[in-house]
């Protein structure tokens, strides 16, 4: 990967990220004078404080970095909030459900499901976080492929986000599904991490590539057996294989499920400061990532779900 010589800084100025957070709109002016303490705005000011030391300026390392490979205007509060108004979503629900899918059995899927919905049910506080029993990927209709740079088979995202739509409770706010195999979301890519469907409220991410049991080179000619037949066996050994997570490893897996979660509220991706909602088109910016957001993220997110900063921090 073509690296810069140095990591250069990519950083709007104050009065930008000032204005992202608190909008130039008078109504949502007050909106945030309603909404936050004097203690909170003091806590989200440091989006906009040049000698800030609690966020992050964002950092480009590499000509590959995700932020210059999709330069999109960046999404402030303003652009949020009227989005949120024109969509359909029912906020009153307040259940996030996760689908884990081939996770039911061995030590490794049981504590990472634990470790998953704690998490989430912090990140959102005041949301319920319900998991459902685990389902087998042989039950669903899903392309795959091989992988082009391992020996493993990969999914196609669209598939399992059909059975989501399809299958998603009454009371859901949201639903993600969760899986140990490889995605992929079209042809001309070579993996992903997640995928939502937009307007659906559903989406699916993978925590293959966050394994230090996931291979990282090699390949295999797959089967002569029926799609049908190749996905029982792909579910069979997603069951059977232990996939070993380390705390930083598990980490990696809460961020994207969060992150993938906030897409599924309505949350675009961040160009402002380090944020969880930043995108990754490779491991290593997955792993830079911070599990917090932003405080204009945090703006946005607080406003859905409606916690208090102290109490969620907490």
């Amino acid at each position: 990967m073509l690296q810069c010589k140095h990591a250069q800084e990519f950083s709007f100025g104050p009065r930008a990220l000032k204005d992202a957070l608190i909008s130039t709109n008078p109504a949502l002016q007050e909106l945030y004078a309603k909404a936050f303490s004097r203690a909170e705005k003091l806590f989200l000011s440091e989006a906009y404080n040049p000698q800030r030391t609690l966020f992050c300026t964002l950092l480009i390392r590499t000509a590959f970095d995700w932020l210059l490979s999709h330069p999109d205007a960046p999404e402030d509060f303003e652009t949020f909030y009227h989005a949120l108004l024109r969509r359909k979503q029912n906020f009153c629900r307040k259940h996030i459900y996760l689908q884990p899918i081939d996770l039911i059995e061995g030590p490794a899927g049981l504590s990472l499901l634990d470790s998953l919905q704690s998490c989430v049910e912090s990140f959102f506080l005041g949301l319920r976080v319900k998991c459902l029993p685990s389902i087998p990927i042989s039950s669903i209709h899903c392309c795959y492929r091989h992988s082009r740079d391992t020996d493993r088979v990969q999914l196609h995202a669209d598939g399992i986000l059909n059975f989501l739509k399809n299958n998603k409770p009454m009371d859901a706010l949201c639903v993600l599904g969760l899986t140990l195999l490889d995605l992929y979301p079209c042809e001309t890519w070579s993996f992903t991490f997640s995928k939502f469907l937009p307007g659906q409220e559903v989406g699916v991410c993978s925590f293959a590539r966050f394994s230090g049991d996931f291979p990282q080179a090699g390949c295999s000619s797959l089967n002569p057996l029926t799609q049908k037949e190749r996905l029982c066996e792909v579910s069979k050994e997603s069951r059977d294989r232990a996939l070993l997570f380390s705390a930083q490893e598990m980490v990696q897996c809460c961020k994207v499920t969060c992150h993938e979660i906030c897409h599924l509220m309505g949350l675009g991706t961040c160009r402002w400061l380090q944020c969880i909602m930043q995108g990754a088109l490779s491991l290593d910016e997955a792993l830079l990532r911070p599990l917090e957001p932003c405080p204009i993220c945090l703006r946005k997110l607080q406003h859905v779900v409606g916690f208090k900063l102290v109490e969620r921090y907490r």
